[in-house]
């Protein structure tokens, strides 16, 4: 056990203040890095350096306390750095649990007995034949040896390990040194009020001039600092969230959030750090759940197996039942049970004993034998059944500890997944499959488990395991009724899935005889109408509307039906007041959601509409309404439509991160149903930033998902439409004339599809007529046009496609009026910037007016967070001679990529995926020569020689779904397939003035854009 001195570290955070009042002395050094949440410990310890130095007879205790890992060593390490520079003659050791057999270890460690030139080698055998007494004198010889050459400070951690000799020895030489220059610095772990070093901290804490120094956990405040620091990026509030299980312990956050880096769980995006899948409901990251276990391993034998009871018991559970596991009575637990709650492994919550933290039960969790933890859990439902008969208490342990053919373990889950289908249907599903794998094929209760199993499965997901387990099942021998019930169940999920087809198919009337037949009538009958309503249209609306007559009413399912059926038929205005009398009578009826929430498609419409105020409460509702009924599996559908909303208020960032987690939410549902949406948000979002590599991913997720989804009828058209826009964006973006045409061809082949496509983008219309002009395909503008013009006739109430279809004439007719009409009816912000920058270009005899259109619509792209609409209008405003400033004064470091402008900080990004200086002109709407004196000061600032070094060095992004920046190969050069000096981004403008071509500029991501100067 040598002593040692730590060498002093840099501290930047700290001022350069003085140690001392005397300035005679040295000043206090700048010392190692900042120890996040322990400045007020770290200066109390200061202090007591301050006040030995400060006078000849003055020196002190600071007593140190602070549980395992809550940074003890580090403080008190940094402590002998700060002494060391400030001349102090630094004794340091650390007891340990090997050498605690050794009297007097950590002193005569620390003070170097063994070299003391004045004295002969100390021999340690001397102390076992009663010379401590003797040793005590020799240790405080030495100390006055230190004191004639300057203060000393004598530093000593963990004397929770100390022996009795050393504790003792301690008392003695801090009375002895208490009118001289000594500062004692005393650490211990918190632990056993009644031990002997507890003892001796609490005869030193009342002597004079001595201070105790506690380490609690972190706050909230130094967590993220740490959290920052490790993973430099600052961290989102559901990261933060999922490290709460370090309880604030630096050492445990340490080795969580490391841990969940090294098993990429962690992505930073933007700058932010986020977790990538559910960490508090996944795995214990390996790192974190060794930290855990070398703990509970340190503690007395029966402490380790309450924990293994206690962990086996849940989150929190009564000390009586976790004394009855054991065999014991709480009194017989008490010593363990306090143990443990002074280690903080367990918490006192209410009348039960807790984990402090999810994580840190399933790591214990972790190191039982499945065996043994099986058979705690039998143990455990047989003393909730015997004590109170709780089937859902005792369900949760057998789930995990019934065995094969245990035929009241089956009745008791399927008493418990019945009772939970309808308010907690993953738990319901859990419970009824697990109660299917041990139970025989004959067991009368099967049939039951099968039906709730598929309920709850529809209820929450996955969608396929519930229609592969209902269509098994109804390939056997089951009873009339039965069947009837499952294929009530089975079609819900088809259409939830979007498989309108074979939920029609499976739907049929009940048998007479069947329990609840007329219940189950409507129900099969609702599902199969809404199936139809997405396979022909005008004959859902017929039948829905012989039901309403035979029901003498309509419902509000009913309703829903005939909203999808007027919506799929054109009839936008009427489909919106059916939905809205649907949601309106929803009210008043239970199970809404049931196959489909007429919240949920009122929500869609109105955000396809751009009606944000009234879909945005909407869907505020329906998330209560979803978790109220238990309908999980509607969830990813609402992130997404909400992403939608916040792409269209210009909040990009909160769009993208929705759509990545509806998407996730729809992908682990198996409901694919809105996914198309969320893919052309991401892409969307990524042709707006501009970053094209990124919203060429987005497109080709999309295109694959559409093609592999499986749905059909109007969703699986409207899904095809929708992706056929967005591939033709990218591609006009890409200057791919043959992508383009074949999208533009996809878009065009059928009638309803393009009709779908104006209902659902009133950015579209325009878009269309420009690039079909563009492409010389006149019929192809007009063909849009008319379309646009007939779904404004027919729903002359909804603004948003009387603003398309006067954005469209405006173009395709060079109407100024009509673009004034757009500019101020126009629901969509970036639509509207859209018609602005179209009636600028049409203005181009006035200067005056171009300029004020140009300005308005630039000035609404910039606040949409549309930087490459903004970029073209401002090069549109060049070349009419004026300039606008477009960068922003910000405090940034001299080197580094922090360094970076936004403008340098694109370039890298886009040089980095390896486009060439001319490429990244055409993107940016820069010259060559811009993007060169760009790229000139970022090999400046960060220091490189080449482009091959900034893509070696450039930091890169995870490869989320909302990703901004990727690591995909370089697209295909910005001039292919087009000429030069034709190309432009905003597509034909046959209304724009008669001026020569300016210099060629790519197709950027904007609804309006393909490539002609406008």
């Amino acid at each position: 056990m040598p002593s040692r001195v730590d060498t002093p570290h840099t501290d930047p955070t700290l001022s350069s203040r003085s140690l001392l009042t005397t300035a005679a002395f040295m000043p206090l050094p700048r010392p190692g890095p900042r120890l996040r949440g322990r400045e007020q410990q770290r200066e109390r310890l200061l202090h007591l350096l301050d006040t030995t130095r400060s006078g000849p007879r003055r020196g002190g205790v600071a007593l140190v306390e602070g549980v395992a890992g809550a940074g003890r060593s580090r403080l008190l390490g940094d402590t002998c750095a700060v002494a060391a520079q400030c001349g102090f003659s630094v004794a340091y050791a650390d007891a340990d649990e090997v050498r605690r057999a050794v009297p007097l270890a950590p002193l005569i460690a620390a003070l170097d007995l063994r070299t003391d030139v004045e004295h002969p080698p100390l021999d340690l055998a001397a102390t076992a034949a009663g010379h401590s007494a003797w040793l005590i004198d020799r240790l405080h010889t030495s100390l006055a040896e230190r004191l004639r050459r300057g203060p000393v400070a004598v530093v000593l951690d963990d004397l929770q390990w100390a022996d009795t000799t050393t504790l003792a020895a301690l008392g003695t030489l801090v009375a002895r040194c208490a009118t001289q220059q000594v500062a004692w610095v005393l650490a211990r772990r918190a632990g056993e009020a009644e031990s002997l070093p507890a003892k001796l901290f609490a005869a030193l804490g009342d002597a004079e001039r001595s201070e105790r120094v506690h380490l609690p956990p972190l706050d909230d405040r130094a967590v993220a600092e740490l959290a920052a620091d490790r993973l430099s990026a600052e961290p989102a509030p559901e990261l933060l969230a999922c490290v709460k299980g370090a309880d604030g312990n630096p050492a445990a956050l340490v080795a969580l959030l490391d841990g969940l880096v090294e098993e990429q769980r962690v992505r930073v995006a933007e700058g932010r750090a986020r977790p990538a899948g559910d960490v508090q409901n996944g795995p214990v990251p390996r790192r974190f759940g060794v930290l855990v276990r070398d703990r509970a391993a340190a503690l007395q034998p029966g402490t380790r197996l309450l924990l293994d009871v206690a962990c086996v018991l849940g989150h929190a559970a009564l000390p009586e039942d976790i004394a009855q596991i054991l065999g014991g009575t709480t009194a017989s637990v008490l010593p363990a049970l306090q143990e443990a709650l002074d280690s903080r492994f367990l918490v006192c919550e209410g009348d039960t004993i807790a984990f402090r933290h999810e994580l840190v039960r399933q790591a214990l969790l972790a190191t039982l034998p499945g065996p043994l933890r099986g058979s705690l859990h039998r143990q455990a439902a047989d003393m909730i059944i015997g004590r109170d008969g709780g089937v859902l208490p005792a369900a949760a342990h057998l789930v995990h500890g019934a065995r094969r053919g245990d035929t009241r373990a089956v009745t008791v889950l399927c008493s418990a997944a019945t009772a939970v289908v309808a308010t907690e249907p993953r738990t319901a599903a859990e419970l009824a499959q697990r109660a299917l794998e041990i139970t025989g094929p004959l067991h009368p209760v099967r049939a039951n488990l099968v039906r709730v199993a598929v309920e709850a499965l529809t209820r929450c997901g996955p969608l396929p395991r519930a229609i592969a387990l209902a269509e098994e099942s109804l390939g056997g021998a089951l009873p009339q009724e039965q069947a009837t019930v499952l294929r009530c169940e089975l079609s819900a999920a088809l259409l939830l899935a979007g498989r309108a087809a074979r939920a029609v198919a499976v739907a049929g009337p009940p048998s007479p005889g069947a329990a609840g037949a007329e219940g189950l009538a409507e129900r099969m009958e609702l599902g199969r109408l809404h199936g139809l309503a997405d396979l022909d249209a005008a004959a859902a609306e017929r039948e829905a509307r012989q039901e309403m007559t035979r029901r003498g009413g309509p419902s509000a399912g009913l309703r829903c039906v005939l909203a999808r059926s007027h919506w799929h038929a054109g009839r936008v205005g009427e489909a919106l007041r059916q939905a809205r009398a649907a949601v309106a009578s929803a009210g008043e009826e239970r199970g809404v959601c049931r196959p489909f929430a007429p919240r949920l498609a009122l929500a869609a419409m109105l955000t396809h509409l751009r009606e944000t105020t009234e879909a945005t409460a909407l869907l505020d509702v329906l998330r209560g309404e979803i978790e109220a009924e238990g309908w999980p599996v509607l969830c990813g559908a609402a992130k997404i439509l909400g992403s939608s909303l916040a792409l269209a208020q210009g909040a990009l960032a909160e769009a993208a991160t929705q759509a990545a987690g509806g998407l996730a939410a729809a992908d682990e549902a198996g409901m694919p149903r809105y996914s198309p949406l969320g893919w052309r948000t991401l892409a969307e979002v990524a042709l707006r930033r501009g970053d094209l590599t990124a919203a060429d991913e987005h497109v080709e997720r999309l295109t694959r998902t559409v093609a592999e989804q499986g749905l059909d009828g109007a969703a699986a058209t409207a899904s095809r439409a929708g992706a056929a826009w967005m591939a033709a964006q990218l591609a006009a973006a890409r200057r791919d004339v043959e992508g383009l045409d074949a999208a533009l061809a996809a878009v065009h082949a059928d009638p309803y599809a393009l009709r779908s496509l104006l209902c659902e983008e009133p950015a579209a219309a325009a878009w269309l007529v420009r690039t079909a002009a563009d492409r010389g395909d006149g019929e192809r503008a007009a063909e849009t046009v008319r379309a646009a013009q007939r779904l404004a006739a027919d729903n002359a109430d909804v603004p948003s496609l009387l603003a398309a279809a006067a954005h469209a004439q405006g173009v395709h007719q060079r109407d100024a009026d009509a673009l004034r009409r757009a500019v101020q009816t126009h629901l969509d912000p970036w639509s509207r910037a859209s018609a602005a920058e179209d009636l600028g270009a049409l203005c181009g005899a006035d200067r005056a007016a171009t300029v004020m259109e140009f300005e308005w619509a630039m000035a609404k792209y910039a606040r949409l967070g549309a930087a490459r609409d903004e970029a073209r209008v401002r090069r549109r405003l060049r070349r009419l001679g004026v300039r606008r400033r477009h960068w922003k004064h910000a405090d940034r470091p001299a080197s580094g990529w922090a360094s970076l402008t936004d403008t340098e900080r694109r370039v890298a990004d886009l040089v980095a995926q390896g486009l060439t200086n001319r490429q990244v002109a055409t993107q940016m709407f820069l010259s060559s020569h811009t993007v060169g004196f760009h790229l000139r000061q970022i090999y400046r600032k960060l220091r490189l020689r080449s482009r091959i070094d900034l893509a070696r060095t450039h930091p890169g992004v995870d490869d989320g779904p909302g990703r901004h920046v990727t690591d995909r190969p370089a697209p295909p050069p910005a001039d292919a397939g087009a000429p030069a000096d034709t190309a432009s981004p905003r597509g034909p403008a046959p209304h724009a003035p008669k001026t020569p071509p300016g210099p060629a500029l790519p197709a950027p991501a904007h609804p309006a854009d393909t490539t002609q100067p406008r």
